[in-house]
């Protein structure tokens, strides 16, 4: 008596497993086929029935067609699918017995193999990616992430089979029988296809059987040996890291690819690069081209390095002692398969391109310790260890380090990286929910964020602007926008060895996330400033307490936080609660008072930010307050004016001069922490920068521009058009004084809208000049003065700026071209040098604003003619 479950018919020989008989039945002589047809459908429905009667029955479960290698040396019960619930509860591997398979040739799974993408016979790592959009269409697809199937025997890769999910069983015959499976496993099969490339697609009439388990461990795999694989980023690369950053000068980095730039600053494309003005309002236009994955080619990089090349090797960041503080394989391995997982090629074709373990550690370090870098601020660099942080976070500071450096081929690499943990994010949060309260995942979520909203790069951009309320959700409904949720934390002097560092752990964790929540309210709020949006988080909802001071965020080890700390309560400046940023904006000498205890720098601006959502308030009541007033009259002002006084009444004119008092006092006391941002802040509450860009956009594509509209002009001559363009004047002074490389993110875009603000003022009293006193200049980017406070008020004198050049001693406010010349060499001379490439958001900027100069002159020629 056969032991087997399923038996041959004319042969008598028994299987295992289904298919195998199919298999066994299907290489017989075409005389056989009516007792094939019999004999399958028989033991089809058998065996249905059978599993179905157990099943509803509740009697004893069926048994498996094949136990794992662990169930059967203890004899004990089993699952069809692999790994079972046995092995899975104790850690072990699940792998089936070698031998057991009797007249089952290893065909199918052999020749699945070698039908791979990239198998050229010899390498045993097959690669799957989503299949890309093609033309239009962009359908939701799997993310099946790549594995690497090492070499085992037949019988470990042939699983067990359901005879519901079987997919093809006879493919000479169209029964009954085999219609039934085929229309069961179409689902399967599609989800199957989607993952091949187009043109493996249909490759193969007859697949072998796929099931359930097997594509679950299809592309599972992320425990990657790479030791003995060779994953060099271009060897001069790995060697010598081919940026530095020199404090003094700007970088001289010789450009590394000699080719037409094509980074993430200029993937809008050609018909979309015309108008710069309607460009720099940083509106989406998608095209065919335009999906997910289309940067992910440059995360694999050629050879692209020529024999000449000599990149000058990044200067020694210490992170402190110990091995353990750089990067390893392991963890270089982890971020690979993260890479891996959204790869559109197989991975053995470009194996040699991808970061090794020193250029990834050098790419952390530099975004670390560079000074225009922030990621001192709210990353705790004491405490940070590569080999022990999520490969998510080294991914995404690696990006954000790639992307800062000079070079652009590295800056290509850290947009691709960036998208990469973009796409991972998502899918890490869904397989563990419990993980949205992991800090370090927070981290990559802003840093993406960040990359993301600087790159100048209208899809990067509006991706950021869209995707950063998932993370305000996560924040905000763990409760980290309240005091409470932060425990206070007591040292004494006893404390000593585990209960110090467990103390000091802790505090660095709890502070690391309240330093979270406010660079990501600098995040929401820059967002804001540049988009013109609404603010997504509200500043009367941040109570949690206000950032530490430096010295105690940046104490190296538990032992020096302790004597800090013993020695602010020996000041007696140790408080039982903590002072809320809420509490501050109502009272600012609660920053004064708190000086020693608190980072004044990033308290003060976070009063700001708060500062900012009452003016983006102020601006959108005068907005809708103004309305009424240009419903009956084409021809008001109140949109540029003062600021929809007139038409708002004692409610506007309350607000406004309730926002000037508290920003005037705060100017008083605090302005040095942050004074760009405060004059910023103070611009745009004097002038709606959305009119001007509107009027510029239309000055550049109109035909006749001898006609200023009566909005401009009226503001120009008023005290708020005046009072704007004095802010406007002290943010290039502030900007003069960047260090070399610090002109980027929003010191650009702050640049970019002071610009406009003056170029708008000139354009507005261009023709007014020989009516207004233009004898005596008054230097509006000096000090303020007596004379600057009366052109302010009474518009006396000439408003001058001072050039940059010995040829350009004076720069006239009246004169609009000089004004888009000044700053177009200010943000080229920032970041100076023969080989020196200006961040991609700069580059946007000087591209907008020499086009804005050539409509202006040429609109001045027409006028002079």
């Amino acid at each position: 008596m056969p032991t087997n479950l399923f038996q041959c018919g004319t042969c008598s020989q028994s299987f295992t497993r289904i298919d195998h008989l199919g298999r066994h039945v299907r290489s017989r002589a075409s005389t056989c086929r009516a007792l094939l047809s019999d004999v399958l459908a028989n033991l089809i429905a058998e065996s249905a029935g059978t599993k179905r009667r157990c099943t509803e029955g509740n009697s004893a479960p069926i048994r498996v067609s094949q136990a794992c290698e662990g169930c059967a040396e203890n004899h004990l019960r089993c699952d069809d699918d692999k790994p079972c619930r046995r092995c899975q509860r104790k850690g072990i591997r699940c792998s089936l017995p070698t031998g057991d398979v009797e007249g089952a040739p290893p065909t199918p799974v052999t020749r699945l193999e070698a039908n791979s993408p990239g198998n050229d016979g010899n390498s045993s790592s097959p690669l799957q990616q989503p299949q890309q959009p093609q033309q239009s269409q962009q359908p939701q697809q799997p993310q099946v992430v790549g594995a690497t199937c090492v070499s085992l025997d037949f019988s470990n890769q042939v699983e067990s089979v359901n005879p519901g999910n079987l997919s093809q069983l006879a493919a000479g015959r169209a029964t009954d029988v085999e219609a039934d499976l085929t229309a069961r496993s179409d689902g399967l099969l599609g989800a199957y296809s989607a993952v091949l490339p187009p043109d493996q697609e249909d490759s193969s009439p007859d697949l072998s059987p796929i099931t359930r388990g097997g594509l679950v461990a299809f592309g599972l795999e992320t425990n990657l040996d790479l030791s003995m694989v060779d994953l060099s980023f271009l060897e001069s690369y790995n060697a010598r890291a081919p940026f530095e950053y020199e404090a003094v000068t700007a970088s001289t980095l010789a450009p590394l690819v000699q080719v037409v730039e094509n980074e993430a600053t200029q993937p809008d494309h050609a018909a979309r690069e015309a108008q710069s003005m309607q460009r720099l309002r940083w509106r989406f236009v998608p095209a065919t081209q335009d999906h997910g994955y289309a940067e992910h080619g440059n995360l694999l990089l050629g050879d692209q390095v020529g024999p000449d090349t000599s990149p000058k090797s990044l200067r020694n960041l210490d992170m402190g002692p110990g091995p353990e503080n750089c990067l390893d394989l392991a963890s270089r391995d982890k971020i690979l398969s993260i890479m891996l997982s959204q790869m559109p090629q197989p991975f053995s074709l470009n194996a040699a391109s991808f970061p090794s373990p020193e250029l990834l550690d050098r790419l952390i370090r530099y975004f670390l310790t560079v000074p225009f870098s922030s990621a001192g601020a709210w990353i705790h660099r004491s405490t940070f260890t590569p080999n022990q942080s999520r490969p998510e976070l080294l991914l995404a500071m690696a990006a954000a380090g790639a992307v800062l450096t000079p070079d652009l081929t590295l800056r290509k690499l850290g947009f691709a990286m960036q998208e990469v943990v973009r796409h991972r994010l998502p899918a890490v949060f869904e397989a563990d929910n419990t993980l949205i309260r992991d800090l370090e995942l927070h981290q990559a979520f802003l840093l993406c964020l960040e990359i993301s909203l600087w790159s100048a790069n209208s899809r990067k951009m509006e991706i950021s602007e869209s995707f950063r309320h998932p993370l305000i959700t996560m924040l905000r409904r763990r409760g980290r926008f309240d005091a409470a949720r932060y425990p206070l934390i007591t040292v004494h002097p006893a404390d000593t060895d585990q209960i110090l560092e467990d103390k000091w752990r802790l505090w660095v964790r709890e502070e690391s996330i309240k330093r979270l929540v406010y660079h990501l309210w600098q995040h929401d709020a820059h967002s804001s400033m540049m988009l013109l949006t609404n603010p997504l988080m509200s500043y009367a909802e941040l109570s949690l307490p206000l950032p530490a001071c430096p010295a105690l965020w940046n104490a190296p080890d538990a032992k020096k936080w302790k004597e800090l700390v013993c020695a602010q309560q020996a000041r007696g400046q140790s408080v039982s609660r903590p002072t809320p940023l809420t509490e501050c904006v109502l009272n600012m000498d609660l920053l004064e008072s708190h000086r020693h205890m608190i980072d004044m720098r990033l308290s003060c601006t976070a009063v700001l930010h708060a500062l900012w959502g009452l003016i983006w308030e102020y601006r959108q009541m005068s907005l809708l307050t103004s309305s009424r007033s240009n419903s009956s009259n084409s021809h008001s002002t109140t949109l540029l004016g003062p600021s929809g006084l007139q038409s708002g009444g004692l409610l506007m004119a309350s607000r406004h001069q309730q926002l000037t008092e508290m920003l005037n006092y705060f100017g008083i006391g605090y302005k040095n922490e942050n004074a760009l941002y405060w004059h910023s802040t103070l611009m745009h509450m004097h002038m709606s920068l959305d009119e001007i860009q509107l009027f510029a956009v239309s000055f550049e594509q109109s035909e006749s521009v001898d006609r200023i509209p009566p909005a401009i002009e009226a503001w120009s001559e008023s005290k708020e058009g005046r009072q704007a363009v004095w802010h406007a004047t002290q943010i290039i002074r502030e900007i003069r004084a960047l260090a070399p490389q610090c002109l980027r993110d929003f010191t650009a875009v702050a640049l970019y809208h002071s610009t406009l603000a003056i170029w708008a003022y000139g354009m507005g009293i261009a023709d007014l000049t020989g009516t207004t006193t233009a004898k005596v200049p008054i230097w509006l980017d000096s000090p303020e003065t007596e004379h600057v406070r009366r052109f302010i008020s009474f518009g006396r004198g000439q408003p001058m700026l001072h050039g940059d050049t010995p040829e350009v001693s004076a720069v006239d406010l009246c004169d609009p071209t000089t004004v888009l010349t000044l700053t177009l060499r200010l943000m080229c001379n920032n970041h100076s040098g023969p080989d020196a490439h200006e961040p991609p958001l700069v580059k946007n900027i000087v591209h907008a604003v020499r086009k804005l100069l050539e409509v202006t002159t040429w609109s001045r020629q027409m006028n002079i003619e």
